[in-house]
């Protein structure tokens, strides 16, 4: 029996995030402010001070994102649990939802068995996706903008409403980005009209969701504070400000290739496997929309104001880009044999190893 054969999945997938948790800095609340996480900041005075909130220097845009901070503090006074400790086991619980449901998405596409294990190695294993989380757990909003984007993805491919509109919601409720969903419904409801799989009725609830969790996230943060840091347009663009040297301009545009390295590898060396570009379809057109909302809004920031934080911003919409390669492409069902895939499972442990999240420091001269 083949190693990376579907029957296998369920088994790989368990191993490979128990290899990530284990061999991942489980960094404290200091060091992970320290360490990529500065937001967080915020996000962990909401919860450990709710419900009594009046604090001037919580950041205006943050303080929108209330909800889930707020739910992880009442949880943790009313069971006496360690606040911390409690965002890293929401960490673990929407990792593993997120992995579920990608897979099922995965396994809706006519894919032979190592392409769906190569396509949840590529998600597994980035290096600055779970681990990040795992090591920086008060960042757990974004962590589940990600799962509420995946939902909302499963719910269009199996017609299913509930997951479609819960997954809308934890978008609504964890990033502003979801601005740019509800966007990218309504454009391509309007390219595609009566036969898109957004009804009218859809359309209706979606708008009603979206103005009432704005009012009430945005009534939330006028009473808490008004220290409101948000970018001015001239920082928001500042990538045209061209106040930067063409080194950091190149650096910043190499961050990308970072989580993209395997994808690139793949299809470098695989391409024979492909045949031929698909029709796209109206689900594609829907990611390739947020996709790009999401990544422009973060680029355009530039080098000065969005720098490392691209990689980060573009986690949001990662599981995207994978599907983006998905639907791209035909792929012939091939065989590949077992030696081939061991070199493919030590290129992405070995990728896996962030200098600062892994244990295991092989990168450590690297800048994190």
């Amino acid at each position: 029996m083949k190693i990376y054969s579907l029957s296998n999945l369920n088994i790989y997938l368990i191993i490979s995030f128990i290899f990530i948790f284990f061999s991942n800095n489980l960094l404290t609340y200091d060091q992970s402010i320290i360490y990529g996480a500065r937001d967080g900041t915020d996000y962990f005075l909401i919860a450990q001070n709710f419900p009594e909130l009046s604090n001037e220097t919580l950041q205006y845009h943050k303080v929108w994102r209330f909800i889930i901070p707020a739910s992880i503090g009442l949880i943790s006074k009313l069971f006496n649990l360690d606040l911390y400790f409690l965002f890293r086991v929401f960490i673990i619980i929407f990792s593993i939802l997120s992995l579920i449901i990608f897979l099922k998405i995965i396994k809706s596409f006519k894919l032979n068995d190592f392409q769906i294990f190569f396509l949840m190695s590529f998600l597994i294993f980035n290096p600055y996706l779970f681990r990040y989380f795992i090591a920086c757990p008060t960042m757990i909003n974004d962590l589940i903008f990600i799962f509420g984007i995946l939902l909302i993805i499963f719910g269009i491919l199996k017609s299913n409403k509930l997951a479609l509109y819960s997954g809308f919601l934890f978008t609504l409720i964890t990033r502003q980005n979801s601005i740019f969903i509800f966007i990218g419904i309504v454009i391509t409801k309007l390219i595609y009209k009566s036969q898109s799989k957004f009804k009218i009725n859809d359309l209706f609830l979606f708008s009603l969701m979206f103005l009432f969790t704005f009012l009430l996230n945005s009534y939330f943060a006028d009473y808490v504070t008004d220290y409101n840091e948000t970018y001015s347009f001239n920082e928001r663009f500042a990538i045209f400000n061209f106040n930067y040297s063409i080194i950091d301009f190149l650096i910043y545009n190499i961050f990308p290739l970072i989580i993209l390295l395997p994808l690139l590898v793949y299809v470098y060396f695989e391409y024979d496997k492909f045949k031929g570009i698909k029709l796209k379809s109206e689900i594609y057109v829907f990611i390739v929309l947020i996709t790009f909302f999401t990544f422009s809004i973060a680029y355009v920031g530039g080098p000065n104001i969005t720098g490392k934080n691209l990689i980060r911003l573009i986690n949001l919409v990662y599981p995207l880009l994978i599907l983006i390669f998905v639907y791209l492409y035909n792929f012939k069902d091939s065989k590949i044999n077992s030696s081939k895939f061991f070199v493919y499972l030590f290129f992405f442990v070995t990728w896996s190893l962030h200098p600062t999240f892994s244990k295991i420091n092989i990168f450590k001269f690297l800048i994190t």
